[in-house]
């Protein structure tokens, strides 16, 4: 069972959305230039080894300095830039994987890009800010300057399993991040991460996520929050955007997904694993969902998404 293998939530959202960050590449730069990042509809990452810039995106912008990084969930375009006077060039253009302005290192940043699997993006993406900054304020600045200097070294020398290395230490960066914004609830839109979050909730949600097969009441949950019945209710659905059964609904949903993706657990067993007593109120539950059975999930390999999303 997912609480078997990954005991946390942060864990399970990352494995059943099947997150993974890939490095993208490099960029060094020297003098006065500015470079433009289409909308690619997925989680990028730009983090800072060397010098600074500023970034714009959706609206926002601000400085970007050594140790920090940035992440945007790919809905708008992104400019870099250390001047506000330089057209932007289409960062696609350039050398892949390595950018190059000028011919010193005044500048030295660090690409990376999110994947999801399908359904991925509303377990993941779509619970995160469109822009996430950390700064070198942040008590998270630390463990990711660790990293980007590890990222660095990996990155400039071809030392046996470097491949491998760079892998785990890209997850680690995509980790970090969202520990800096699990330790700001208040920046998370409504949704499966801010509530893992809230100092009040985390233990109702927690306990969700553990045992999902449990048959849950709100008095229960409620208790796990020391909150009355009513408060806990109000403040669930605020912070996570459904009310607390319909999350735990939607959580059993993924967890059974994921399962039938990638594991040969039957459809009997399965409804029984995420606390469903009929394998048939299961299969009505799963198609209302998905809008197909499990087992034409199982064939499809992978389906979309619920459609009540998360």
């Amino acid at each position: 069972m997912l609480a078997d293998r990954h005991p946390d939530p942060l864990s399970q959202v990352l494995a059943l959305a099947g997150a993974r960050c890939h490095l993208t590449g490099k960029l060094s730069a020297s003098g006065r230039w500015a470079l433009r990042f289409p909308a690619r509809g997925r989680l990028k990452i730009i983090a800072v080894r060397r010098g600074s810039c500023t970034f714009t995106s959706g609206g926002r912008s601000g400085e970007l300095r050594s140790g920090e990084a940035i992440a945007v969930n790919g809905a708008h375009p992104f400019v870099l830039r250390t001047d506000a006077d330089v057209l932007p060039l289409d960062a696609e253009t350039m050398t892949v994987p390595d950018h190059r302005i000028g011919t010193a290192d005044e500048f030295s940043g660090i690409g990376g890009e999110v994947t999801v699997e399908a359904g991925g993006e509303a377990l993941l993406v779509r619970a995160l800010p469109p822009l996430m900054h950390i700064s070198v304020a942040h008590p998270q600045a630390s463990a990711l300057d660790w990293l980007l200097r590890e990222l660095d070294a990996e990155m400039g020398h071809d030392r046996p399993g470097h491949s491998f290395t760079r892998d785990q230490l890209a997850q680690l960066l995509l980790v970090q991040i969202l520990r800096a914004y699990l330790a700001r609830p208040n920046a998370l839109p409504a949704g499966r991460l801010r509530i893992l979050a809230d100092p009040r909730l985390a233990p109702a949600a927690r306990a969700l996520h553990e045992n999902p097969a449990h048959t849950w009441r709100l008095g229960e949950l409620a208790r796990l929050a020391a909150m009355s019945r009513t408060g806990f209710a109000a403040r669930f659905r605020a912070v996570a955007g459904v009310p607390p059964l319909t999350y735990l609904t939607e959580w059993r949903m993924r967890i059974a997904a994921y399962e039938l993706t990638h594991h040969d657990t039957s459809v009997g067993e399965l409804s029984s694993r995420v606390g469903y007593t009929s394998e048939s109120a299961f299969i009505t539950a799963f198609k209302r969902a998905f809008g197909k059975t499990p087992l034409q999930h199982r064939r499809a390999r992978p389906g979309p998404g619920p459609r009540e999303g998360c």
